[in-house]
């Protein structure tokens, strides 16, 4: 083969071979959560490109007051030298705000074709590599006690059970329902990571650009909802 279609041969197969690898790199997200003597804490973690890209949402503070539950919100964003912003918000959820989000969402789907399919064909691609729930559970009583634990364990294993069916589970979940007989107590603590590569979500994205523009109403209808919600 001349040297000069070698050449030419490199040049094209580079940026394909480059392409190809970059989509198979994971965006990975970290969720983590407890709640031990009272106090609540939520931390999400994403990090795409090897970390060059990062995202943090944390709910430090979550307190239930007379008109809804109060919640602080504080999330940054990191992408190295190019962006790098933060904010903090505190709101209150209340059964109103639940009602509205719930009519956005329905209308979303009932708007947007075949979303509902797009959602599971897109979170069969998601691997979650590890699963670890750990709670403590007493009421004062011992009788009592037993049946929380029961129930407890039991919404465990459903939830497990319906999550097992939308994404690929590896490794084997760590799970652990501890009672506590002398105080009345609720104490839990949540640790997952999720994967899915570069290539799957762009993907996802565009499927969901193309059923976006198809809709009556266009883009447009999905950021009228979404601002208003």
């Amino acid at each position: 083969m001349p040297e000069h279609w070698l050449g030419w041969l490199v040049v094209v197969l580079l940026p394909i071979i480059a392409a190809a690898a970059l989509t198979a790199v994971p965006i990975r997200a970290h969720a983590e959560g407890q709640r031990k003597h009272g106090d609540d804490n939520i931390v999400l973690n994403i990090r795409a490109l090897f970390g060059l890209v990062k995202y943090k949402w944390e709910v430090p503070m979550m307190k239930l007051g007379g008109s809804g539950l109060k919640v602080e919100e504080l999330s940054e964003l990191d992408s190295g030298s190019l962006l790098h912003t933060g904010a903090r918000k505190d709101e209150e959820i209340g059964f109103n705000k639940i009602n509205l989000f719930l009519q956005h969402g329905w209308n979303l789907l009932k708007q947007t074709d075949h979303l509902t399919a797009l959602v599971r064909k897109t979170m069969g691609k998601v691997k979650i590599t590890r699963w670890e729930w750990k709670t403590t559970v007493g009421t004062g009583d011992a009788m009592w006690t037993a049946m929380a634990t029961g129930m407890v364990w039991s919404f465990k294993t459903s939830a497990l059970g319906v999550l097992s069916q939308l994404v690929r589970l590896q490794g084997e979940p760590a799970m652990e329902v501890q009672p506590e007989y002398r105080v009345a107590c609720l104490e839990t603590r949540f640790n997952c990571i999720a994967e899915i590569s570069l290539g799957n979500a762009i993907l996802a994205g565009l499927q969901l650009l193309v059923r976006m523009m198809r809709t009556e109403g266009g883009v447009r209808l999905w950021q009228n909802i979404l601002f208003r919600a």
